[in-house]
């Protein structure tokens, strides 16, 4: 009787991940509540951003234009808030003498530090990515947008300044995913998308702004029909997914069991 009911969940854990649009979001919501989700997946990608920036960079060549992290500080944050986190772990647990206190706070520095290494570094580990038929736009590890290609009517390259606070703006019912305090390429579309957010309920919109290194080079990818793969090279872009979507887990991979 367990092996069914454990069955049956695992059946029903797929099917989440497999189905889109709206019947998908409801089989979803009965596992988790989309507020746990929306948590969850961004702390799994927090966690995950190193080891995935490491295998992204040994199975798989980023696509033009999807990169948005040039002239960002976070290497340089990263480096300047490790020392003083590490010298904070260590002067505590020499205090408390290595009771169990002073292990449970040095295994939260240990984490502290991950996720430091996660936030700052994630512009580099989660890049916009271009399908197929679908495309998954991201602003780091916290926020994220999966759209699809044939949903675009219009896609512009065209820098602007953004001054609104925060890593997601509003701006005439636009929602800019900004970075550098910029975004490079607007995007409408005949269908209003969802940018998922982990404090928040996902903000529908029909127009978004995003960051890259190379915004034509991004609109035309967008914009250009698709190209079968070679039988070879899809082999080993699938195996490269595989590894990546190892790391998601929990129930929160649909973007990697089903990629853009």
């Amino acid at each position: 009787m367990l092996a069914v009911r454990m069955a049956l969940w695992v059946a029903v854990v797929v099917a989440a991940w497999r189905i889109g649009g709206a019947r998908g979001e409801v089989l979803r919501d009965l596992l988790m509540h989309p507020r746990g989700r929306a948590l969850t997946r961004a702390e799994c990608d927090v966690l995950t951003a190193l080891p995935r920036l490491l295998i992204a960079r040994i199975v798989r060549r980023r696509q033009p234009g999807t990169t948005y992290h040039s002239g960002t500080f976070g290497l340089a944050l990263g480096l300047a808030f490790t020392p003083v986190m590490v010298a904070e772990a260590a002067v505590l647990h020499l205090l408390l003498h290595g009771s169990w206190i002073a292990w449970v706070l040095t295994a939260l520095h240990v984490y502290g530090l991950i996720w430091l290494w996660g936030l700052v570094l994630g512009p580099q580990a989660f890049p916009h990515r271009v399908g197929t038929r679908t495309a998954v736009l991201r602003n780091g590890a916290m926020y994220r947008v999966k759209a699809p290609l044939t949903g675009i009517v219009t896609a512009t390259a065209r820098t602007e300044k953004v001054r609104e606070a925060g890593a997601v703006a509003q701006r005439d019912g636009a929602v800019l995913l900004h970075r550098r305090g910029r975004v490079d390429v607007w995007l409408e579309f005949a269908e209003p998308v969802h940018v998922r957010r982990p404090w928040g309920e996902p903000l529908a919109t029909h127009r978004i702004g995003i960051a890259s290194d190379e915004p034509e080079a991004l609109v035309a990818h967008l914009l250009a029909e698709p190209v079968a793969r070679p039988a070879g090279e899809a082999q080993t872009h699938h195996a490269g997914l595989g590894l990546i979507a190892a790391l998601d887990g929990a129930g929160i991979v649909r973007d990697a069991a089903q990629p853009a």
